[in-house]
């Protein structure tokens, strides 16, 4: 299966998290590759076919700067996207009253757009060595 892993990160965590992933679903079998959602434009997200979105939340629940176009284009987007399944794993700070918010608003945009998700979002603190593996254990089961 072909997988499309986007990350939006400031401080390169997020990236980090979408190639361990890719790494994981290679060795099962799955075809992933990794792009920095800079490079990723809604038009693209429609042929993503399973979509798995890694992106932390930034100032008081922001999208990462690397992330900040796309954010938009989907927040303002009328697109069909129900060809597309997806999961969200969003990164935060349980500090901020806005925790994983970046996250959040994407898994609500994708929603919204009639993707399909695959699994409930995973919203995660500085925890995520324990819940990322978790939750790309619980994608890997979902897609085989």
């Amino acid at each position: 299966m072909e997988i499309t892993i986007i990350y939006g990160t400031e401080t390169g965590n997020s990236e980090s998290l979408a190639r361990e992933a890719r790494e994981k679903l290679t060795k099962l079998g799955h075809q992933a590759t990794v792009v920095d959602m800079e490079d990723m434009t809604v038009e693209q997200l429609k042929n993503a076919g399973t979509l798995l979105v890694v992106t932390s939340t930034w100032g008081d629940g922001e999208p990462p700067s690397n992330a900040e176009a796309l954010y938009q284009a989907l927040k303002d987007s009328s697109e069909d996207l129900s060809t597309v399944n997806y999961a969200v794993f969003a990164l935060g700070d349980e500090f901020y009253e806005n925790f994983c918010q970046a996250g959040k608003d994407f898994d609500a945009f994708l929603e919204r757009l009639k993707a399909q998700r695959l699994l409930p979002i995973a919203l995660s603190g500085g925890d995520y060595d324990d819940t990322f593996p978790e939750w790309v254990d619980a994608l890997a089961e979902k897609l085989s």
